[in-house]
């Protein structure tokens, strides 16, 4: 049998069934590839389907779009582990306040060990950064909110 790469959409997939399963602890190993992850205790109980009112909040919280015409959003191009930081004794790469140029680091997303910086698509001013550092974010899962800086 040929070894088939493994897409970011199967990759999910598995995170979800572990999820659903309340799997602690998951090692996978196909040819070359090696997926590995580790639930705490804390995210597996909140794995449980939100009722109403934590959907509501949620999407207070982390929007897809922004109402401001002047602001956008940042989004996971990938699934993965947020990092803010190139290393753990580094200083984030970001604050709420600071001014970012297009093509800018913004954060890490690593994805079967492999760190992919998330860059800034337009020069703007970091108004909120949505999920906890070392936390696992999903495609599309909202990661900054911008509000984009206009050249003279």
């Amino acid at each position: 049998m040929k070894n088939k790469e493994i897409t970011p959409k199967e990759i999910k997939e598995i995170i979800q069934i572990a999820k659903e399963n309340k799997i602690k602890e998951f090692n996978l190993e196909l040819g070359g590839l090696k997926i590995y992850f580790k639930f705490e205790e804390d995210s597996l109980n909140s794995m449980n389907p939100p009722s109403n009112t934590e959907k509501t909040n949620k999407k207070e919280e982390e929007p897809t779009t922004s109402s401001n015409p002047n602001t956008f959003i940042v989004k996971s191009p990938l699934v993965g582990v947020f990092y803010r930081k190139p290393n753990p004794n580094a200083k984030p790469y970001v604050e709420v306040g600071d001014v970012v140029e297009k093509g800018q680091t913004l954060c890490i997303i690593e994805t079967m060990k492999i760190m992919n910086e998330i860059q800034a698509e337009k020069k703007g001013k970091v108004l909120r950064i949505f999920p906890e550092d070392s936390s696992m974010v999903e495609v599309e899962t909202p990661l900054f909110e911008l509000e984009e800086i206009y050249e003279d």
